[in-house]
This record gives C-alpha cells, structure tokens and sequence, in this order.
C-alpha cells in the first residue's frame, strides 16, 4: 500500500484532469453570466424603445421620438401620467398644448419641445387605456412639425 501512495505515476493526468474541469467550470460559468447580462440589456433597450418611439395614429408617416427629456425624467414622467385618472390625463393633454403653443410664441424652442415630449408620454399612456385625445388636438407628431416650421 505504501508503494502505491509513493508512486508518482499518473500525476500529470490528474493535473491535466483538474485543470480541464476547472477550464470547462470556468466557461460554463461565463457562458451564463454573459447570457443573463445580454438577456438583462435586451430587456432594457426593450421598454426603452417602447416608451421612446410611438406612433402618431393618425399617420402612417414618422414616428416622433424623445427629443429633450433625459432617461431619469423619461421614466418619472411615465410613472407620473401612468398614476393620474383618466379625467387627469386628458386635462393634462389640453394643458401640454397650451404650454407648448405659450412656449413657440415666445421662441422658447428648448422648452418648447420638451412639452412636445410630455405631450408624446401622454399620448403613449391614453394608447395604452385605449383613450382617444380630444379630436381638437393635434399629437406629438403634428406638434413636432409645428415646432419644425417655426425654427424654419
């Protein structure tokens, strides 16, 4: 038995067999961490792009996209419409164009378009309760164009 413990035969493939498994640990390891990450972002980007563009429904045309509001004021102005009642939100669409339209007469154009940004958020969360803006207001889109025209 003594001769066996001494032997040093068949060392180097333990060696080779401990640091393989440990290699191939390893790997798994990161092939997970790397998934879950990747998984993690994609989901991110994900509800990003979904507060981010919107389609105005009255044209097929372009999509108005955030132009001034940060990530941070994004999701705090989502959250704040997202808690109002319907009756709010619908008296914060007249409020949004009546700010926007106070701001483009006075060549306010950086706080111009950030109401054109509110007013997208607003429209986002009426199509999302299935609640049409009154027919006397323009969307995002149109407000944009407007915003176009009197920088132009």
């Amino acid at each position: 038995m003594r001769v066996l413990w001494d032997s040093e035969s068949g060392a180097v493939t333990v060696d080779w067999v401990v640091l393989s498994a440990a290699v191939i640990g390893l790997g798994a390891f990161s092939v997970v961490q790397i998934g879950q990450g990747s998984t993690d972002l994609a989901n991110s980007i994900q509800g990003s792009l979904r507060f981010v563009l919107y389609p105005d429904p009255e044209e097929d045309g372009p999509r108005y996209s955030i132009q001034r509001l940060s990530d941070a004021q994004l999701e705090q102005w989502t959250t704040t419409y997202a808690d109002q009642t319907d009756a709010q939100l619908l008296a914060s669409v007249q409020l949004r164009h009546n700010q926007f339209m106070s701001h483009l007469e006075a060549q306010q154009w950086s706080q111009a378009l950030q109401r054109v940004d509110y007013f997208h958020i607003i429209e986002q969360e009426l199509a999302t309760r299935s609640l049409q803006r009154p027919d006397d207001m323009p969307g995002a889109q149109a407000l944009f164009d407007m915003y176009n025209d009197a920088r132009s």
